[in-house]
């Protein structure tokens, strides 16, 4: 008997979270490669370009590496997406099954079952406001819904942590900050 179960049907943004999340787990070197050469192009457009044209140009792509964090991610989940469309294809529905020693993988359009995910082969594990991950590799992974879950968020994860031995990576962006403190408000109660 299975410990949970969820299924997946993919959309855009579902896609573009798993790319966004597969590069938040696995290119973290990037990212800190990007803000320190950032930071670098910033001091030396400030302290030696004394507002000349190349110290402007500096400054602009300094700001770019700062913001332009997920292009590549974008750009890969809408390519994906696009190309699926083109050939006529659904973008990737599965039902998840999570055993206890690995996670079956059954994809919805034909019900047939794919390769399953033993818990100790799981490369990373991540996770933000609508969402688990779990990632076969640094490659490719899954995207598993809260919603699916329901009451069994917490459970859901204990579960995943004590099997895989990893901890789940969780984003929480200002957005996703700002959410959570106004779900937690229209929970309290009135004030006088």
């Amino acid at each position: 008997m299975p410990a949970f179960e969820a299924e997946m049907r993919h959309d855009r943004k579902s896609l573009t979270d798993l790319a966004h999340m597969q590069y938040d787990l696995f290119c973290g070197r990037n990212r800190a490669a990007r803000g320190l050469l950032s930071a670098l192009l910033i001091a030396l457009a400030l302290f030696y370009g004394g507002g000349s044209w190349w110290s402007l140009l500096i400054l602009a792509y300094a700001c770019y590496l700062l913001t332009s964090t997920y292009a590549a991610s974008n750009r890969t989940a809408r390519k994906l997406a696009d190309q699926l469309e083109a050939a006529g294809q659904p973008l990737p529905a599965s039902r998840y099954v999570f055993e206890e020693k690995k996670m079956r993988i059954y994809d919805l359009a034909d019900g047939e079952e794919l390769d399953a995910l033993p818990y100790g082969e799981v490369a990373g594990l991540g996770e933000d406001y609508d969402a688990f991950y779990l990632f076969r590799t640094q490659y490719g992974g899954y995207r598993v819904p809260k919603a699916a879950l329901g009451e069994k968020e917490g459970a859901f994860r204990r579960f995943v942590e004590e099997r895989t031995g990893k901890l789940f990576m969780r984003r929480v962006t200002p957005l996703n900050r700002l959410r959570q403190w106004l779900r937690a408000r229209e929970q309290e109660p009135m004030h006088l």
